[in-house]
């Protein structure tokens, strides 16, 4: 764990894929990930924490656990989301001063906001952030079902809005991290790499929803999607490694921990922000 935690992790986490292509295909080391505050609001848990100074808490604890990454989003005092430059300066700073973990933003955006409010905040911060998670297609998912319908809501991610937001992340150094959620998503990926936006990923972001008909129209967090979508990967990529993990209750239906290290070559976990976290 201490290998890919601290100073010089990013260059260590890009290392770590090359080096395990010459040994035999079975892990050593593990990537802890921590996500902090995504989806989930206060009325699902009253832990999650919206503000710099608790999302910095946050980070500490975790890093104080073995994590080598924190994700996160910024928040409104009532926990909407935000896209403010000033929350990130801020949580970004209270990281930096009490641990070296790599700081992740986000760069998902609300039906209603456009690009140019996630461009600010990662052209804003006077320091950059190392690395962030690149949406790499639109997310589409349907509301429960409530008075005889379901409403619909896509998170938009156009082809334009990646190009942007990755030459952005060209400028000022920050890692782009390919998030694939379907293999749509992935086939976005190669198409990038054809079209010179992305260098061939070392790294990639592999997420699943929770189950056939909770609404996500993308791949369900199943042990099969995990290995289809793994097994894309390698065939795409030969070099890269991944992190797999679910949105909301696919953390709990994609048991990876039992599958044998020979068959997790390449797979770090994620710990994404969940429903029972406590203080």
């Amino acid at each position: 764990m201490s290998d890919l935690h601290g100073e010089g992790a990013l260059k260590k986490l890009y290392h770590f894929s090359a080096v395990q292509q010459k040994k035999e295909r079975t892990v050593d080391k593990i990537i802890i990930k921590a996500c902090l505050n995504g989806a989930r609001g206060r009325e699902q848990n009253p832990n999650v924490p919206w503000t710099p100074a608790e999302v910095a808490a946050e980070a500490k604890r975790c890093s104080d656990a073995g994590a080598s990454m924190v994700h996160f989003h910024a928040r409104t005092a009532q926990g909407a989301t935000s896209y403010d430059p000033a929350w990130y300066t801020e949580a970004d700073r209270l990281i930096r001063a009490q641990t070296s973990l790599v700081l992740n933003h986000t760069t998902a955006r609300m039906q209603d906001a456009t690009i140019e409010q996630v461009l600010r905040y990662l052209r804003d911060t006077p320091e950059p952030v190392d690395m962030v998670s690149l949406n790499t297609g639109n997310i589409v998912f349907n509301t429960p079902f409530a008075q005889g319908t379901r409403r619909t809501i896509a998170i938009p991610n156009s082809y334009d809005d990646i190009r942007q937001t990755i030459l952005t992340c060209r400028e000022r150094g920050i890692v782009p991290e390919p998030a694939v959620l379907d293999t749509g998503f992935l086939t976005n990926v190669v198409t990038l790499v054809q079209d010179g936006l992305l260098a061939p990923p070392r790294y990639i972001l592999v997420e699943f929803a929770g189950r056939f008909g909770d609404g996500f129209q993308i791949m369900p967090g199943t042990p099969r999607s995990y290995f289809y979508m793994t097994e894309c990967v390698k065939e795409l990529f030969p070099e890269a490694f991944w992190i797999a993990h679910g949105l909301k209750t696919a953390c709990s239906r994609l048991p990876v921990l039992p599958l044998p290290p020979v068959l997790t070559f390449g797979l770090a976990l994620k710990i994404e922000q969940h429903s029972l976290m406590v203080h």
